[in-house]
């Protein structure tokens, strides 16, 4: 077997199974947008009854507990990383790494990350739709990254799952509280933090301008 078929076997193989596992990773980070559709219309909260609002409730809390899902994908880069480093065990060409693995995973952390734009700012829009003050919102969206980077460096480092929440949340808090006296999980999160923060006012930006009507809930009658 030629080296140039072993190169294309090797590749489609890699291929296939990033796409498996970017597959499931991008169903998580898609929960959250998928809720916010039924949740953030201040029309919705208005009309509804007790039952319905609770049911609201317990969605927004499922909303949160699956958003870090979505800008999780930011970390997912270290599988690049890996496959990079174990090229020549994989027997991959430079050329595939560089026209095929490399855009994968830039135009999966691209979309996963999107979907953590576009949820938040229709959270963000529903807020003003309620007239939040101005300096709560932009509190809010500073707060955020935070807490998403804590779920990101719970998720990566200690592999727990939003599902985690409710059936391990005792081992969470414990694991939040060791975290922050480790000096690496300081700068994992001011780094993760800032990356949020800018990422997101800037693809929120691109996204305003391309889909005017997702954002503008209070144009909805």
């Amino acid at each position: 077997m030629g080296d140039n078929q072993l190169y294309t076997q090797n590749m489609s193989k890699i291929f296939v199974l990033n796409l498996q596992w970017m597959g499931w990773n991008l169903l998580l980070a898609f929960i959250p947008l998928f809720i916010s559709f039924f949740i953030f219309s201040k029309r919705h909260w208005d009309i509804a009854k007790f039952p319905l609002k609770f049911l609201y409730l317990t969605l927004f809390l499922c909303f949160y507990f699956f958003l870090p899902n979505a800008p999780y994908v930011l970390t997912d880069i270290i599988h690049l990383v890996r496959q990079i480093k174990d090229h020549r065990y994989f027997l991959l060409s430079d050329n595939e790494i560089i026209v095929l693995l490399i855009p994968q995973y830039l135009m999966f952390i691209f979309v996963g990350f999107s979907f953590y734009v576009l949820s938040f700012q229709r959270f963000i829009h529903f807020l003003k739709e309620f007239n939040i003050n101005f300096v709560v919102i932009l509190l809010v969206k500073i707060v955020n990254p935070f807490l998403m980077a804590i779920g990101i460096f719970l998720g990566r480092i200690y592999r727990f799952n939003s599902w985690d929440i409710i059936s391990n949340s005792e081992s969470i808090i414990k694991s939040t509280i060791e975290g922050f006296s480790n000096l690496h999980f300081t700068i994992f999160i001011i780094f993760i933090t800032i990356i949020i923060f800018v990422g997101f006012e800037i693809l929120s930006i691109f996204y305003k301008s391309l889909f005017k009507n997702l954002f503008d809930t209070t144009s909805k009658k």
